[in-house]
């Protein structure tokens, strides 16, 4: 990047700050008073898969106000939500006791997702049980009688992702059906709070990689039934051919940031006290295809190693990540652009969030008057838990020292907001798109 565009990146990011506070704001008389409550929601997910380097005893539940277990998935024959195996059983069981034998006030949240290891045959039950009342019927009341049979204090959809508008329609309905049931049942059940119900979620109206890409979240549905979103702000370049940042701030090429992440729901409607912001502690990884070629850009030749703990090519986990750090034969480079930071061992080349880069995150999630943050998975941290305590610490300094407003989140108060009673087609949406498009232009016209 030359001297101009860096300037012009430069005076970009207050403008994009600014555009974040004001939609925040715009919407922000939706959410009400905190109350005095809580600095909004610390969510960590845990997985089972993580139990033998990781166990949930291990967990210092002192740096959240919920933890989910990730996660148990749909049975492709009956609709119902699956109980884990025999082997993960016992975890579920003791899950949320044992959290709450350390922290009584954490909230445990059960998430049903997509089956990581058959993702297609996954994905398309959950996308017959949501087009079918009767096969709804049978998920949500099998996924409230698992959550309060293991005491679960909520649930989580985390289908990943429906592939066509009419499952997000679908989507909308499930959502309404489920918030429904659980007000239902609190009615009768006089010993327990209503369960919460959350979402996790990609951009608001983009699925990048799916074969109809612009895709609409029902995002009234979304606003009205569940508790909070948490959106998946990372994640976004693993079948890249050269290094890249994989959860950058900004990114003024395309719309594959964290800002723009945010800034799409809020465009959307939903208000920032039901928004919830993503954080990887986990790196992508590369194999230089030139050694002396190492910055973002360069050609790669594969995938990074498979490493113990992601147990998978091409992710590192933030506790590996420190081991290469305390090597001397690594060069580590935090990029401003976007901030972000990666290094080089090699021909090793990893881009990950290191505790500065996810200290400006908050300090951006603080600005945009979110609700809070949530770290995938906290098993990737390392024994200090430096980045759970990190993103913990900044979180209190930003949301409490007057950057954002605090909202209550821990309290299983639900509370309906119709996004449409906020009219979007004002000039925040159209300098909001112009501004982006604007960006593309001149960058493309820079090169």
């Amino acid at each position: 990047m030359g001297r101009r565009e860096w300037c012009f990146f430069i005076s970009l990011i207050p403008l994009v700050e600014f555009l974040s506070i004001t939609s925040a704001s715009t919407v922000q008389q939706q959410c009400g008073d905190s109350g005095g409550g809580p600095a909004g929601v610390r969510v960590g997910y845990w997985s089972p898969s993580s139990s033998r380097y990781s166990p949930v005893s291990s967990i210092d539940t002192s740096l959240f106000s919920h933890l989910y277990y990730s996660s148990v998935s749909i049975d492709e024959k009956s609709y119902a939500v699956v109980p884990p195996s025999t082997d993960e059983s016992s975890l579920l069981a003791t899950f949320s006791s044992t959290v709450k034998s350390r922290s009584p006030s954490v909230k445990t949240i059960l998430s049903i997702g997509t089956n990581e290891y058959k993702v297609d045959v996954s994905n398309a039950a959950f996308s017959r049980m949501a087009s079918d009342k009767i096969l709804r019927r049978v998920f949500i009341n099998s996924s409230v009688e698992l959550a309060r049979a293991n005491g679960f204090d909520g649930l989580d959809s985390s289908w990943i992702f429906p592939a066509t508008q009419m499952d997000m329609e679908n989507l909308g309905v499930l959502l309404a059906e489920w918030r429904a049931r659980i007000i239902k049942e609190s009615a009768t059940n006089s010993l327990s709070e209503p369960l919460l119900l959350t979402a996790t979620l990609y951009f608001s109206n983009h699925l990048f990689g799916m074969p109809d890409s612009n895709l609409d979240y029902p995002v009234d549905d979304i606003s009205k039934s569940i508790d909070w979103a948490n959106i998946l702000t990372f994640g976004f370049h693993g079948a890249s051919n050269v290094t890249t940042v994989d959860a950058p701030l900004y990114d003024t090429t395309s719309h594959f940031s964290v800002s723009y992440g945010v800034i799409s729901w809020l465009d959307a409607g939903v208000p920032p006290c039901k928004l919830v912001m993503g954080i990887p502690l986990f790196g992508r990884s590369w194999f230089l295809r030139n050694k002396a070629k190492n910055g973002i850009g360069s050609p790669t030749a594969a995938a990074g190693t498979k490493q113990r703990k992601s147990n998978q090519t091409g992710i590192i986990a933030y506790a590996e990540v420190e081991e290469y750090m305390n090597s001397e034969s690594t060069v580590v480079t935090y990029d401003n652009q976007s901030v972000a930071e990666y290094f080089y061992n090699g021909d090793l080349w990893v881009s990950f969030d290191s505790a500065q880069v996810v200290q400006h995150k908050l300090e951006f999630a603080a600005r945009s008057q979110l609700l809070g943050y949530f770290l995938w998975t906290i098993g990737f941290d390392d024994t200090n838990s430096t980045i759970s305590k990190q993103a913990s610490e900044s979180w209190h300094q930003y949301a409490r020292g007057g950057l954002g407003t605090i909202h209550a989140g821990g309290s299983n108060q639900y509370v309906a907001f119709n996004s449409s009673s906020v009219s979007f087609g004002s000039w925040y949406s159209k300098t909001l798109s112009y501004l982006l498009s604007s960006v593309l232009l001149l960058v493309t016209l820079f090169h």
